[in-house]
């Protein structure tokens, strides 16, 4: 599944600009992400509109999974909360949640990121993770997960 058309009116990432303007230039170029959090986010974007280049370009080439197994898993992400977002010196973290709607349901991805700023690139790469993996109990008449404000059942659980 990828991101729907009122998710380019914002950036999926959650920052009040368009796409275009906020994490599609990172994906063009990661050199533009001069922060692990402006990475993340621009990851994050990554993976909900399916740019597995740009996610490869982005991550640390010895942990860096194979292609085909990033398109493996069908989801649709629905929004990005970070909750903290450290440096220093060529390391960071990122510690966010991430929710995502999957065949199994609602899902959330809680995760501390490691990232790694390589000079011979001059841009950050993603390491890798701590990550929990757990599933939202969402009902069709609670608020959708997204923050659309609406209920799941006219949102993201139609289908």
């Amino acid at each position: 599944m990828t991101m729907s058309k009122k998710a380019f009116d914002t950036c999926p990432c959650g920052q009040p600009r368009r796409f275009d303007e906020c994490c599609a230039p990172i994906h063009e170029d990661p050199r533009r992400a001069k922060t692990p959090e402006a990475l993340m986010r621009a990851r994050y974007s990554a993976f909900a509109c399916d740019a597995y280049d740009a996610l490869i370009a982005t991550w640390e080439p010895t942990t860096c999974p194979t292609r085909d197994s990033l398109a493996t898993h069908e989801a649709c992400w629905l929004k990005l909360i970070i909750h903290d977002s450290t440096q220093q010196g060529a390391t960071g973290t990122v510690t966010f949640s991430a929710d995502f709607i999957d065949a199994n349901g609602f899902q959330r991805l809680t995760e501390t990121s490691r990232f790694r700023f390589a000079t011979h690139a001059d841009q950050w790469f993603y390491v890798d993770g701590d990550a929990q993996w757990r599933r939202l109990d969402i009902g069709r008449n609670a608020a959708c997960p997204c923050g659309s404000g609406l209920k799941a059942k006219r949102c993201c659980a139609r289908g």
